[in-house]
């Protein structure tokens, strides 16, 4: 036996052939090597004996009565819980299309009858180190899988609490908006799922893309926050907005985001941030900044874009009603805002949050 495996589980190594005298030559051999054989002298019986133990190793007989061996074969291979396991001919014949035929079923070798005792050993060992070898780098790769899930999470966390500081800091400098920026945060979330029942949008929105843009969109207008001369003490009314306003708190958001998460990593409440401080100022029809128009915007950034807007109409000393602030947004459908997102607002409005 392979010294390889001596810390690890016995190999366990079936054998099926019809003729019992095989069976009894095989088991033999293999059983003095030191592997646990199962034994079989039909399809059917083996196929029972694979329901209480899986083997690492399948010996069987090509031609055989009732389901021969090449059938037998393509029955494991196309099994996910069984195709990985090796799958060697025992054959007295050795005909060129009888191993093409066997290959392609999806065996790895051959073991020609009469039986030599080296040759046995010799292709048992070489099939089972390989399939150790597979088993091994399919447990590493899993593990490094895990590693980078594991990584990826601790980033998304990381970047979503910087999210959350950032957004606290900007709150107590405006403390006048009240709870602006979370309720603009919450109502982009409640948005998103109104347009997962879209069939255009179905593919576009999971719960993932709504946990996201609940934080993301809570800085949308970090840049306002850093734009020289700005006195933070009345919300910027959306009719009034200054192209040269949305064109600088676009371009100071994302530069601000870009220092202060450098080294945070390639994470989804970062990317999904820095999306919405570029665009959200962009219009539909391609006048607001940057030049975007149509689905060139970003979802995340159409959003909030209207959910802005929504409660933005309704603070500061030129606050309007809640009636008139969906008013104006159903005017500006297909010019600033995208008509289907509209659309949906129109139909849960009264189950977004609004001071």
């Amino acid at each position: 036996m392979d010294p390889g495996y001596a810390k690890r589980e016995t190999p366990v190594i079936l054998i099926v052939d019809d003729i019992g005298m095989n069976v009894e030559i095989l088991d033999n051999i293999i059983s003095h090597e030191g592997y646990r054989t199962l034994c079989a002298v039909s399809v059917r019986e083996a196929i029972e004996l694979m329901r209480e133990t899986k083997p690492s190793l399948v010996l069987s007989d090509m031609s055989m009565p009732e389901v021969d061996g090449l059938e037998f074969c393509n029955m494991l291979k196309s099994n996910p819980e069984t195709r990985d396991i090796p799958f060697i001919f025992i054959t007295v014949l050795d005909t060129s299309e009888e191993k093409k035929q066997a290959f392609l079923a999806g065996a790895v070798d051959f073991i020609p009858k009469p039986f030599d005792e080296v040759e046995v050993i010799m292709r048992v060992n070489n099939q089972l180190n390989s399939y150790r070898l597979k088993q091994e780098m399919a447990d590493y790769n899993r593990m490094m899988h895990k590693l980078v899930e594991s990584q990826q999470e601790q980033i998304e966390r990381e970047q979503r609490n910087v999210l959350l500081a950032l957004s606290k800091l900007m709150q107590k400098r405006k403390s006048y908006m009240g709870n602006h920026l979370q309720d603009v945060g919450y109502n982009c979330g409640f948005l998103a799922q109104g347009l997962q029942l879209l069939p255009a949008y179905e593919n576009a929105i999971n719960d993932e893309f709504v946990e996201t843009i609940e934080i993301a969109a809570q800085i949308h207008d970090i840049g306002s926050f850093i734009l020289p001369g700005n006195d933070c003490t009345e919300p910027p009314n959306p009719r009034e907005r200054s192209m040269e306003y949305r064109k600088d708190c676009a371009v100071e958001g994302a530069a601000m985001l870009k220092e202060i998460c450098e080294g945070q990593g390639n994470g989804r409440f970062i990317a999904m941030a820095l999306k919405i401080a570029e665009c959200h100022h962009a219009h539909w029809d391609g006048t607001g900044y940057p030049p975007l128009k149509g689905t060139e915007i970003p979802l995340e950034a159409r959003i909030t874009a209207l959910a802005n807007d929504f409660d933005h109409l309704m603070r500061g000393s030129d606050a309007v009603s809640v009636e008139e602030s969906i008013a104006y947004i159903n005017e500006m459908s297909g010019s600033w805002y995208d008509p289907d997102l509209v659309k949906v607002f129109n139909k849960i409005w009264r189950q977004m949050k609004r001071d």
